[in-house]
């Protein structure tokens, strides 16, 4: 049987724990090393994560989290989905119509006001908007034109 040495235990250790949890601070993750036993400076972790070659990066909300290393990040639904940019930079995130409803998702905390905008605006085939924190659910009028709306939509956030 080989004995692992502090190191390799401690490197397992890091890994397992930035695979299935989130970390966002060295701090956090000194304190969950701290509670499995391990008793390192911070420097030492740094020299950990260069050799381990993890990387704080961002999640598709913006927070930004240490990952390992060929970690594939989940791809945010704009790239997917190709909205305009007018739209990332205003806020609009992402559109999904269905049926006579339409899904905005936006950043936390700024749906209120962009359905507040939306509601104002007077958009001739949409009926209300009912806000969260990160969505927006568009009422839609029946046989809404969508295109009409997307254009509408577009106007209203290059204005701002």
């Amino acid at each position: 049987m080989i004995r692992k040495s502090g190191k390799q235990e401690r490197q397992e250790a890091i890994a397992r724990i930035l695979g299935s949890a989130t970390v966002d601070s060295q701090d956090d993750l000194l304190q969950r090393l701290s509670e499995e036993g391990f008793e390192l400076t911070q420097a030492t972790l740094s020299r950990d994560f260069r050799e381990m070659k993890i990387a704080k990066t961002p999640d598709s909300a913006g927070n930004y989290l240490y990952r390992l290393p060929g970690v594939q990040l989940p791809q945010t639904r704009k790239e997917r989905h190709g909205i305009m940019a007018s739209f990332v930079r205003h806020g609009l995130l992402n559109i999904d119509f269905s049926g006579q409803m339409a899904v905005i998702k936006v950043p936390a905390g700024y749906a209120k006001g962009i359905a507040s905008d939306i509601d104002a605006s007077n958009i001739h085939d949409v009926m209300g908007t009912i806000a969260g924190h990160d969505t927006v659910l568009m009422i839609l009028r029946e046989n809404a034109e969508k295109n009409l709306i997307m254009q509408s939509l577009k106007l209203l956030f290059e204005q701002s």
